[in-house]
């Protein structure tokens, strides 16, 4: 064998080898997964206040995982949207409401999470809106979508407001730990003004007449208003924040909700009336007269209207406290023995209706019986709320999602959403006597108590629990996951039952029925299905099960079937209101536009077989 070309082709061969091995090595490479993330968008133009639907499509590097990341939406470089978690494909939806006209550039980052606690940050400041992008973090490909002006109507004259309850206690450092549920906007404090103007184009859209600024807290056990701590100066400095955006919009030709202001008098440990009268003289001197604020309060017999919330009946000579002690959390938050309470009253002078027209609010008015003393309510504990009514006149109830008595919301008593059932049967009562105001119980409360309630087991909880027993209307997140291990909320569901509840009220559409039908369960055998319907009378009612028709009813709320027949698994149940018609789809996507023409009233349900 020649040397010369022996040398030559084992050269050529260790060449070869190299060659391969570079060309495997690239190979490989170009097959290991790496980290995307791309997004699209449903339209590229929509009008100020609606809803663009972005799809987010994550692909983690070889071998990580998709739940690993948390999705952020950013606006025009800043935080805005409800934070997601990638499904086990990588995907998300995000819903975004953008309330500003003009050009939204929408871009998303993944961040990674750093915790398996529900909402996967350790320090909750990145989730809040307003924040500049990082650098930090896998960004997505952008995308402009155009936001249109729109004018929306002026608000006819009706004899009854309908007050949205809004909570501006959301100031820098809250935490948002124990929310049931992720707003749309994503979780925020408001010294963000876009958070803001999106409620209020809400509020508008869903037919509010005013909002009611809740400042119950303020001067809990204060002899003078100028001993409210720093947490009530952040509060009203947000009131005065959201009240400058209001003037803003009313700039702009919008028909801004009015402004009532609701302090408290007993809430927590009773403050003197001096305080109280204190506080009333401040806000009438440093907002009410403010010129910039001029027109935006809302007058109720002549004067701008104040709301007390005083659970110990404080502010009427009559009350007694014992009538609030029948509720064991007004006991324990008072907390002042009975005696001390009605030493307190016996020596408090009256309050200062000079400026402003003094109505009272309580809580729990079906337990209480403070209604009789002329207390409006916060939110009673019955699927009938009670309604106040001043001489011969119906003044105000109080109608809400869900409700909880006075054991709270893991008591038998409490009545959960049900999909809608709830809200119906407690707008029944507005219906039927027609207050002049009605309020809507609540529009963003998203806070509750941790492991650790009320009583002296520690198991009454109040304010917000989960998404079934909560009562906030606010639009949420339909994915991502609340406090107490929800995998989502309601969207945009009640929202637009608010809206067209309202409309039907104001007969702007009274042509419509409107229909919830409570979550299907199947038990031994049974299922059982309940309906209510709000608007025009059905003639009848069709239940089918997977498209078959199994049971017409003439009248009734309900019925139950045997499930004999039934496959174990999962089924579908259809509920059609007969004879009628619907122009409000309920979407739990977007605010609804009513549509010109009417459409079927049938509402779907999953249930299961064992």
């Amino acid at each position: 064998m020649n040397t010369r070309t022996f040398r030559f082709a084992h050269g050529a061969d260790r060449t070869a080898r190299l060659i391969l091995s570079l060309c495997t090595v690239l190979w490989l490479s170009s097959c290991s997964q790496r980290e995307g993330l791309q997004i699209t968008a449903n339209v590229q133009q929509i009008d100020m206040g609606r809803t663009v639907q972005i799809e987010a499509s994550y692909t983690p590097s070889q071998g990580d995982s998709v739940r690993e990341v948390i999705l952020m939406p950013y606006v025009n470089g800043r935080r805005w949207g409800s934070h997601e978690f990638p499904d086990s494909n990588g995907r998300a939806l995000l819903l975004l409401p953008l309330p500003n006209v003009g050009t939204a550039e929408i871009e998303v980052v993944a961040v990674p999470r750093d915790t398996s606690l529900w909402c996967g940050l350790k320090d909750y400041r990145p989730y809040l809106t307003g924040r500049p992008m990082p650098n930090a973090g896998l960004h997505s490909n952008k995308i402009d979508v155009d936001v249109r002006r729109r004018d929306i109507p002026q608000r006819p004259e009706h004899p009854t407001a309908f007050v949205s309850q809004w909570e501006p206690w959301f100031a820098p450092g809250s935490m948002w730990t124990t929310a049931q549920a992720v707003p749309l906007v994503g979780f925020y404090d408001f010294t963000d003004p876009d958070v803001i103007r999106q409620h209020l184009l809400w509020l508008m859209d869903s037919g509010a007449d005013a909002v009611l600024f809740d400042w119950s807290n303020h001067i809990w056990d204060c002899k003078h208003w100028d001993e409210r701590g720093d947490g009530v100066n952040a509060i009203v400095h947000n009131t005065e924040l959201a009240l400058e955006v209001m003037a803003d919009m009313r700039d702009e030709g919008l028909p801004v909700p009015q402004a009532i202001i609701m302090p408290g008098l007993s809430n927590g440990p009773p403050a003197t009336m001096e305080a109280l009268n204190e506080e009333l003289n401040w806000i009438y001197q440093y907002m009410v007269r403010n010129p910039r604020f001029k027109g935006l309060w809302y007058e109720y017999d002549g004067k701008p209207l104040t709301v007390i919330l005083d659970t110990g009946a404080m502010g009427v000579k009559e009350g007694k406290t014992e009538t609030a002690f029948r509720v064991p959390f007004f006991k324990q938050t008072l907390g002042w023995t009975a005696e001390q309470i009605d030493d307190l009253r016996r020596r408090n002078p009256p309050v200062d209706s000079s400026r402003f027209t003094i109505r009272w609010m309580s809580s729990q008015n079906q337990l209480t019986g403070h209604d009789k003393l002329g207390y409006w309510s916060w939110m009673d504990g019955s699927l009938k709320p009670t309604v106040t009514y001043k001489g011969d006149v119906a003044e105000c109830t109080t109608v809400n999602p869900a409700c909880f008595a006075e054991n709270g919301w893991k008591a038998p008593e409490a009545w959960g959403r049900r999909d809608g059932w709830t809200y119906l049967e407690s707008f029944k009562t507005a219906l039927e006597h027609r207050p002049r105001m009605v309020m809507l119980h609540q529009f963003n409360e998203f806070t509750g108590q941790g492991s650790h309630g009320y009583g002296p087991d520690k198991d009454i909880f109040v304010d917000s629990y989960s998404v079934e027993y909560s009562d906030d209307y606010e639009p949420v997140s339909l994915t991502a996951p609340g406090f107490r291990g929800d995998n989502g909320g309601w969207g945009f569901y009640y929202l637009n039952l608010t809206r067209a509840l309202v409309d039907i009220y104001n007969g702007q559409a009274d042509d419509v029925t409107v229909m919830a039908v409570a979550p299907v369960h199947c038990k031994d055998g049974k299922i059982s299905v309940h309906w209510t319907t709000v608007g025009v009378q059905p003639e009848s009612f069709t239940v089918a099960i997977d498209g078959q028709t199994v049971e017409t009813a003439a009248g009734g709320t309900g019925v139950s079937l045997s499930s004999e027949g039934l496959t174990p698994g999962d089924h579908l149940l259809t509920v059609t209101a007969n004879g009628v018609g619907t122009r409000y789809a309920l979407s739990p996507y977007d605010l609804d536009t009513p549509s010109a023409e009417p459409m079927p009233v049938e509402v779907s349900k999953k249930f299961r077989v064992e």
